[in-house]
């Protein structure tokens, strides 16, 4: 499956189905301006482990008794439907998804174990062992061991050129004779074949090039990952979306706000920019 995030925000936005053209999901997040909460009365186990954890470790400075902002995201289906509820106390999630209370990131990725490598995060989930989350600064995937194989990429920031039309001018070009004789012979088999294809959840990708434009908000972002069937994909979708946020903070990269969305994205790009004038005047 190949889907379009149609907006830079990825707690609110549409996610676009590549092959059929359609809405897929809905991910909105909102405020709950009369729902406070101290940090000390979050749960501990909560506290361990969540996105802000590691953009905390990087920060000296710690307000004191802020006050936690709860909010509210769900993901609706092509129906309208809710099938995934996540309850934040301030950048602590606590998950339902469809009819299941999940609860912390402990309990989505089924372990309070992280692999800290000085390059790579690796994290596994919940419903295959063998599958794994594996971030570094500028990649995020999902990996079966089992198979040696990658399930799931995220493509940041990138333009996406079908290879149809690449292919389309020789399409176009006249043919023989005897190439005419041998399309209309095969033509039957060819239709059956081609229907089959669009039915595969890796064929998205192998016929489009993905060009990376290194600029946060320049091209559009995109999720493509192979169904499981231990698991629904709403739950890949979330595994995705803390993976991103904790990817953020474990290489101190801009952080995921909730507020302002446009403005994380011009300082996101002010980030990259800073970055790369220090890579090379090292």
């Amino acid at each position: 499956m190949l889907l379009k995030f149609t907006t830079s925000d990825m707690l609110n936005t549409a996610l676009i189905d590549v092959t059929t053209g359609e809405r897929a999901y809905n991910i909105v997040t909102v405020l709950s301006p009369s729902k406070i909460a101290k940090p000390s009365s979050l749960p501990e186990a909560l506290k361990m482990q969540s996105p802000a954890n590691a953009v905390a470790s990087t920060s000296k400075h710690v307000e004191a008794n802020p006050v936690v902002v709860q909010r509210r995201t769900t993901i609706t289906d092509a129906t309208g439907k809710i099938i995934a509820d996540m309850e934040w106390n301030g950048r602590h999630p606590d998950i339902t998804i469809v009819d299941e209370k999940v609860g912390a990131l402990t309990d989505l990725f089924g372990t309070s174990v992280v692999r800290f490598l000085p390059k790579t995060l690796s994290i596994p989930t919940r419903f295959d062992t063998e599958y794994i989350w594996i971030a570094t600064p500028d990649t995020l995937t999902l990996y079966d061991y089992d198979t040696d194989s990658t399930k799931g990429t995220f493509h940041q920031n990138v333009i996406r050129i079908p290879t149809s039309l690449k292919s389309s001018a020789k399409l176009n070009l006249p043919s023989s004779p005897s190439k005419n004789r041998l399309s209309s012979y095969t033509s039957s088999s060819s239709s059956s074949s081609s229907s089959e294809d669009l039915h595969s959840p890796s064929k998205d990708t192998a016929k489009a090039t993905f060009i990376q434009t290194h600029v946060p908000g320049l091209g559009s972002n995109y999720l493509e990952f192979n169904s499981h069937p231990l698991c629904h994909d709403v739950e890949i979708i979330i595994s995705f979306l803390m993976m991103e946020m904790l990817r953020r903070g474990r290489f101190i990269l801009t952080p995921y706000t909730f507020e302002k969305p446009k403005l994380w994205q011009l300082r996101e790009a002010k980030d990259l920019v800073m970055r790369r004038i220090r890579r090379n005047t090292v």
